[in-house]
């Protein structure tokens, strides 16, 4: 399988005798391809794989089913799959497709909303159910090298659980580990697989391996030939492109504002000394007033002070 182009700085995954493959780490598609009412199966394998739930999931009903065509050009979009399971969990499923600063407190502020809007009249605390959100990620977010992390809220001696209705799942496709650690492992590592696959054979090889993945390559084969995806993910990448490009900018704008201000500052300093020294040499006291004259000037005032005692000998003001 070659690459394609697919927007600035992409490559979509393309093979002679199919389309170019959409790809699923971008969010937008990841929210096509799991929340079609065809693909149930693919979301209660994947949510399966990473709740390890006691009781098999039966089935799953996405709240947010139609996605918001206007949210796909916009920078702060979050384009998750909201899912309600049927022992009234809900979970929320979202592909992170580009670094944001102040991940934890984001997850925790969009946990806390669907955890909050349980809450309607006539509604006790003890009928909320428990809420899940899993994140997945394409790049290292976390310390450590565990590719599934799960939290919840624990006692730090016994690490009994304090309340069940909080639990978080990261699944860190670039810790992705070459082979699973035992049979509970296999699964999850076997959808971060997918997602990250860059090339057909790893795809075919999946596929030929499970059932399930076979399913999933015919489904995201069948959602990359639709021209509207397509578009939906073109734009999406274009949205994603110029926010970097963007935040890019503000960077090294910041630098160049840091160096400026340092140099300033280095220039400031600089000019403080001079004048301390020429006050040492001419012997002028430098009292509690004068000092903080000398530290109230700016480089201009500094130097404007500084040629005045080298030219008069003397504080300005005697």
């Amino acid at each position: 399988m070659a690459y394609a182009c697919c927007g600035p700085g992409k490559r979509r995954r393309v093979c002679r005798h199919m389309p170019a493959l959409l790809d699923p780490t971008l969010d937008v598609v990841f929210a096509l391809l799991f929340s079609s009412a065809k693909n149930h199966n693919l979301l209660v394998s994947l949510l399966t794989a990473v709740l390890q739930p006691g009781v098999p999931i039966g089935d799953v009903t996405v709240l947010n089913p139609d996605l918001p065509k206007q949210l796909v050009s916009e920078r702060g979009a979050v384009l998750d799959v909201l899912v309600s399971l049927e022992d009234g969990r809900q979970v929320n499923v979202e592909m992170q497709s580009r670094y944001q600063s102040g991940l934890p407190q984001r997850v925790l502020y969009y946990w806390a909303g669907m955890f909050r809007a349980q809450l309607g009249q006539g509604t006790v605390f003890t009928d909320l159910t428990p809420c899940v959100s899993i994140l997945i990620g394409k790049r290292r977010e976390l310390p450590g090298e565990r590719y599934h992390s799960t939290f919840r809220i624990l006692e730090v001696h016994e690490h009994s659980v304090f309340a069940p209705e909080l639990e978080l799942h990261t699944l860190e496709l670039p810790k992705l580990p070459k082979r699973a650690r035992g049979r509970r492992e296999a699964a999850v590592v076997q959808w971060g697989r997918f997602l990250a696959a860059k090339t057909e054979p790893e795809l075919q090889e999946l596929a030929m391996a499970d059932p399930i993945f076979e399913k999933a390559k015919s489904a995201l084969e069948l959602l990359s030939s639709d021209p509207q995806a397509q578009e939906l993910a073109r734009r999406r990448e274009l949205a994603l492109w110029e926010t970097r490009r963007q935040e890019a900018f503000a960077r090294k704008e910041g630098e160049e504002r840091g160096r400026a201000e340092g140099r300033a500052e280095g220039r400031v300093e600089g000019l403080r000394q001079a004048v301390l020294t020429a006050c040492e040499l001419l012997a002028v006291e430098v009292d509690a007033h004068r000092q903080a004259i000398i530290d109230s000037l700016d480089a201009d005032g500094l130097e404007r002070l500084l040629t005045s005692l080298r030219q008069n000998r003397s504080w300005p003001d005697e």
